[in-house]
């Protein structure tokens, strides 16, 4: 959960903006792009992650008092929102119409993927999180790792993106026989599974491995409805799709003998032994190297696939306080509450652009 306005404030009529920056290497090409309307999302599910689009006027002043400028960026490089590796911050800007308090939520930083001039006198950008440049590059011949997991995640990271551990995660070496030799995502994302651990970013644009979910969310954000909530419509949605029901993590490493760690839902109405029958995911690699690395990955990944697919996609009044991963509580009038982790999020970058949505996957 980020920092940010309190929910009496955002349950009422709040004055809301956003401040988006564009930086190319360690420097300031524009502090203030004239945003006119757009949105931040966020999907767990995907290898980006994090997503932006917004629309800017093609001719606007950055502020009031500034040259009018243009901000199609043709075939100049150095364009504020040139796709030349460009990068957004994003800041979403609070204030309070009774106490005229203001406070600022950093979102996030992303990378320029593309524009588009409209004909209508608008341009249209769209950019990714952060996770895109690991995507994007090739790890070349491959390597064998020479340290630890926290050591080769560094290594493998292109130059120049931070990264941080979370103090819960116990580190261990990697065994030197294998080798690194698709994407660096791929890399990234096979070390935070064999970990186990979760693959994000922060809001500065540095890559994160948190611990595991816990089984029992704790809720930091509670949404309801009625006077004084920002809980606007939750209804619920539920899919058979990647829904495994049990997970078998195992060694690739040839060096060692075979290891296999079984993870299964063994009540409820996604029980193996039940009517829902066995849906199983298989997953190797050759940094799981004892039993319990093995059964530690597969009891996260069956967490993760079961999280997105019973979900309540709710629409509340927009909070940039949320983060993917949060554990919130949904109170819908008398219905019982329902506790879960944010899997997804669309949050708006003006007043204009509506309400906020965001998906809770809840324990099976």
């Amino acid at each position: 959960m980020r920092a940010g306005a309190p929910s009496e404030v955002l349950a009422g009529a709040p004055l809301w903006s956003c401040r988006v920056s564009s930086w190319l290497g360690g420097q300031l090409l524009a502090a203030t792009v004239p945003v006119a309307s757009g949105r931040a999302t966020g999907k767990t599910t995907d290898d980006a992650q994090h997503k932006l689009n917004f629309v800017v006027p093609r001719w606007a002043a950055p502020t009031d008092g500034e040259d009018v400028y243009d901000w199609r960026p043709g075939t100049d490089t150095r364009h504020p929102l040139a796709r030349y590796g460009q990068e957004l911050d994003v800041t979403i800007i609070v204030g309070s119409v009774v106490t005229a308090a203001v406070w600022e939520t950093r979102v996030g930083r992303y990378v320029i993927a593309d524009w588009e001039d409209d004909d209508e006198g608008n341009i249209v950008v769209t950019a990714e999180g952060v996770l895109c440049r690991p995507r994007d590059s090739g790890i070349g011949s491959p390597i064998s790792p020479t340290g630890t997991l926290r050591q080769e995640a560094r290594r493998i990271a292109p130059d120049g993106m931070g990264m941080s551990f979370d103090p819960e995660l116990v580190d261990r070496a990697c065994p030197p026989s294998m080798s690194w030799s698709d994407g660096r995502l791929d890399a990234l994302q096979e070390i935070a599974d064999a970990w186990p651990a979760l693959l994000r970013t922060d809001e500065w644009g540095q890559i994160r491995f948190k611990a595991p979910l816990p089984t029992v969310p704790t809720p930091v954000l509670t949404f309801r409805d009625g006077e004084g909530g920002t809980l606007i419509l939750a209804p619920r949605a539920d899919s058979r799709r990647g829904a495994y029901n049990e997970v078998i993590a195992s060694t690739s490493n040839t060096n060692i003998p075979d290891i296999v760690g079984v993870a299964r839902i063994e009540s409820g109405p996604m029980s193996v032994n039940g009517p829902y029958g066995v849906v199983s995911r298989k997953w190797s690699s050759p940094l799981i190297s004892t039993q319990a690395a093995a059964l530690a990955s597969a009891q996260t990944m069956l967490s993760n696939s079961a999280r997105p697919a019973q979900a309540v996609p709710a629409r509340i009044a927009p909070d940039p306080r949320i983060e993917l991963d949060d554990a919130v509580e949904i109170q819908r009038g008398s219905d019982a509450a329902v506790w879960g982790w944010v899997t997804a999020y669309d949050l708006p970058l003006t007043a204009l652009d509506g309400d906020m949505r965001i998906d809770v996957g809840v324990p099976s």
